[in-house]
């Protein structure tokens, strides 16, 4: 898998309803490289895309995910109406399954940033099997707890795996080990707190450095990230994003 340089925070959540398809195309409109976005499994089995256990903040329905249907239920609801009135009852910002995502972005060159934080590894593990029977191992980033990345390392040695959280210099140490004991490529650590020490010293290691996550100050922010060496750069506002790198790229 290339290096990633831009990655949007569940799409491009800034300026569109998150953890939707209308926020993954105008992410890859606006630059991204790469798209995070969050998997939680629904009572019938289905994987949607959805940030909360709840889907109380996002969309007009209320509930835990993993005691509601996907049929007849979530596919029904909508996840742009606490957003603008221009978002709300559009077929684009209804809740995606895993399915649709896979479908409509496999072989198109973005890579596709999974959270698994909610996720036990046999869940995991399915999606790993959703994922190989479209050649997509290639395209897909496991991004979740150490325990359940470990067990997808283990079964399919291909795989993109990466830890979840965003340690600073004084917890990134063990997650550090970890990647090199079972070889995650890359460590993921705080875009805030991210020392060149760490960056140098994950380097050092073989590994490529995540940094977890942008909300604010982009230009500020995007230049001392970029000056540290760091790969991976995961914000909200993708668009700022990509014209903080232009700029920095023209110097």
């Amino acid at each position: 898998m290339r290096t990633l340089q831009l990655q949007a925070h569940r799409g491009y959540s800034d300026c569109f309803p998150e953890n939707t398809m209308l926020a993954f195309r105008e992410a890859i409109k606006a630059g991204a490289d790469g798209i995070e976005m969050d998997v939680h499994k629904s009572a019938d089995g289905e994987y949607v895309m959805m940030h909360d256990p709840t889907v109380d903040r996002t969309t007009n329905g209320t509930g835990f995910i993993e005691q509601l249907s996907y049929a007849g239920y979530l596919n029904t609801l909508d996840a742009g109406y606490r957003n603008e009135p221009a978002f709300a009852g559009r077929k684009e910002t209804r809740i995606p399954t895993l399915r649709q995502v896979l479908d409509e972005f496999q072989q198109c060159g973005v890579v596709l940033i999974l959270h698994v934080k909610q996720l036990p590894a046999s869940d995991c593990l399915a999606l790993l099997r959703q994922i190989e029977s479209r050649s997509m191992l290639d395209q897909v980033v496991f991004f979740g707890r150490p325990a359940v990345i470990n067990q997808v390392k283990q079964t399919q040695p291909l795989a993109f795996t990466q830890n979840d959280g965003a340690p600073g210099p004084e917890g990134y140490g063990p997650i550090l080990r970890n990647a090199v004991e079972y070889g995650h490529p890359a460590v993921s650590v705080s875009a805030e707190a991210v020392t060149q020490e760490m960056v140098n010293e994950i380097k050092n290691c073989g590994k490529l450095v995540h940094c977890s996550f942008l909300s604010e100050d982009y230009e500020r922010n995007m230049k001392r990230l970029l000056g540290r060496g760091v790969d991976f750069i995961l914000g909200n506002d993708i668009g700022r994003m990509a014209k903080a790198v232009d700029f920095e790229k023209r110097g």
